[in-house]
């Protein structure tokens, strides 16, 4: 039994010894074949990684199975090629999609793999059922400015008959912080982890179309089926990892963008941006690129509410009596107005409590109400909204612009981004203003070039107010500027209200000036009102008149006029009258041209 024991352990041995002699000479074949061919070069290998500019832009360590993985793309394949045939790292499971790659990339690869189940990941799989994928763009929020530029995300869904029932892939700065000034100064120097999540697609409805009274965009690709399991398995690959949030550059827009390419290899999309990435400029990057197939369009709970005040309802002296008041119906009304009264408050009920101003159950007591009441009625309500031009058929984010004026000077000017009060609003937010970084050139005859204005940041929200919403319309610029002939920084608050009426926003705003340089400051209180008429999709007018009484005892008053006809979408011209008393020449009338890239 001895000799028979002893038999039995070294054949076991010298099988042990073949298979470690075996495997090590796959796995020296393996290494050799990938120098040879030099996988680890194949850009497709850098785009699962999110490499740019030689180093991933992911920046949580559990991306990688490498330590150096982060900045050595040779190192992380030979890592997870290693990790995939001793199994002593989750990587089949962790990292799917790269499993896959490089089973296709290394044919004898699949050999030596120490399979097992993922049930984590199927059951994940099974859950998306992912069959078709749509390009989310909620527009921009009017009054808050990091909502400004709008946002973008991914819906996944099995069937298109039931939009509402399918994921979104979001990816968001990860915080919860309530102050404005500290969120601004996180999100600007990525001071806050960037992280995808996966969440129904009615929950991010509810939050754009309902709570922030957002008008959504969708945007259907053109993905097959091989390409979408590739985007849903990335997206688990990424689900529990992170990179640095940056609000202009690293932000929700620029990592779908990532998403995609991995979804379709041939994708040259991240690359675009250098600077700044906006969601707008993302969207008609993927239409350039023929992604999209069909658009469609969701209006906001707000704008059905408008809709049905302004178009719907003859009677409107009820109004707000009916919404803020426990009030029944008035006899007097007709049935039609009755309908519409009943549709206003069930809308205006989600809006109270999307605000918090109901509680749960005061809401579902109310709403209940409201749906027994209009149950009796038995006409259906149809709601005829305006669609808005599309975002994609809007002008570029980023203009120069060259103005020759009655003072014979040259004006050159430039800025990265967004829409000012002079630009066509076609597909951007009505009275929602934001610029930055704008810097502009004066040449004066006989005179060398100087700064004439440079913005850091200028921001001119004008929310119309009506009978159900009362918006406070503000405005802050933060800018360095030629005042009575010398430069100076200034910064300018404004608070006021406005109203829309006939396709005009009408603006009364309060504002201070306060003006800075060495040994020398100014501030001023005064008011600027104004107007600008949308009426006609290619061409803009608009007026204004600002007055100020400085702490030196003198006033300043402006006026000013002007006019902007588009050519074609990335091309206007803009014609601008102005007088100002505390300059020499106090008339002062340019032409010139913007151009938008």
């Amino acid at each position: 039994m001895q000799n028979i024991s002893n038999l039995f352990k070294l054949g076991f041995k010298f099988f042990i010894f073949k298979l470690l002699f075996f495997t090590s000479l796959f796995s020296s074949s393996i290494e050799s074949f990938v120098e040879n061919s030099k996988i680890y070069e194949n850009p497709y290998w850098a785009k699962l990684l999110h490499y740019r500019n030689d180093e991933s832009e992911i920046d949580s360590n559990n991306f990688f199975v490498s330590e150096n993985g982060k900045n050595n793309l040779k190192e992380e394949l030979f890592e997870t090629i290693n990790a995939l045939q001793s199994a002593k790292k989750d990587v089949l499971c962790r990292f799917p999609l790269r499993v896959e790659w490089l089973k296709e990339q290394i044919p004898s690869l699949k050999e030596n793999i120490q399979n097992y189940s993922c049930s984590d990941l199927e059951k994940y799989l099974e859950a998306t059922d992912a069959k078709f994928v749509t390009l989310v763009f909620p527009t921009s929020h009017i009054n808050s400015p990091a909502s400004m530029y709008g946002h973008t995300f991914l819906k996944i869904s099995s069937n298109k008959d039931t939009p509402l029932i399918s994921n979104a892939i979001n990816y968001a700065a990860k915080t919860d912080e309530k102050n404005g000034l500290i969120f601004a100064y996180q999100g600007l120097f990525g001071g806050y982890e960037g992280r995808y999540s996966i969440l129904p697609y009615y929950e991010k409805i509810k939050e754009y179309n309902n709570l922030e009274q957002r008008d959504v965009w969708e945007y259907d690709l053109n993905l097959n089926e091989q390409e979408i399991r590739k985007l849903v398995l990335h997206s688990w690959e990424l689900k529990d990892s992170y990179a640095d949030y940056f609000f202009f550059k690293e932000n929700c827009s620029y990592a779908i963008l990532w998403l995609l390419e991995v979804a379709r290899p041939e994708l040259e999309l991240v690359n675009n941006f250098l600077f700044k990435t906006i969601p707008l400029d993302t969207i008609k990057l993927i239409s350039k690129n023929n992604l999209i197939e069909k658009s469609n369009y969701r209006y906001s709970n707000m704008k059905k509410m408008r809709y049905i005040v302004d178009e719907k309802i003859e009677n409107k002296s009820f109004i707000n009596e009916f919404l803020n008041e426990n009030k029944d119906l008035e006899g007097s009304l007709s049935k039609s107005d009755k309908i519409s009264y009943l549709d206003l408050k069930s809308s205006y009920l989600q809006y109270e409590r999307a605000e918090n101003r109901l509680k749960k159950d005061e809401y579902t007591k109310k709403y209940l109400n409201i749906l027994k009441q209009r149950s009796t009625f038995k006409e259906a309500s149809s709601f005829d909204i305006k669609e808005p031009i599309n975002p994609i058929n809007s002008h570029d984010s980023a203009r120069i612009n060259l103005f020759y004026t009655s003072n014979d000077s040259f004006l050159f000017g430039i800025k990265p981004a967004y829409n000012d009060i002079y630009d066509i609003e076609n597909g951007y937010l009505e009275g929602a203003y934001i610029d930055f970084f704008d810097i502009n050139f004066k040449k004066e005859k006989n005179k060398d070039i100087k700064v004439d204005r440079f913005t850091f940041l200028k921001i001119k929200s004008l929310a119309p107010q009506d009978i159900i919403f009362k918006p406070i319309s503000w405005g802050i610029d933060a800018s360095i500027e030629h005042f009575n002939e010398e430069l100076f920084f200034k910064v300018k608050p404004e608070v006021g209200i406005s109203y829309n009426f006939l396709s005009t926003i009408f603006y009364s705003n309060l504002a201070s000036n306060l003006l800075y340089k060495a040994n020398e400051q100014y501030a001023s209180l005064g008011t600027n009102l104004g107007f600008i008429i949308n009426s006609f999709e290619n061409i803009k007018f608009g007026s204004s008149f600002a007055y100020d009484k400085y702490n030196k005892n003198f006033e300043n008053r402006v006026f000013e006029i002007f006019t902007t006809y588009k050519i074609d979408r990335n091309l206007a011209l803009n014609l601008n009258y102005k007088n100002n008393n505390l300059e020499k020449k106090q008339d002062n009338l340019k032409f010139g041209i913007y151009y938008y890239f």
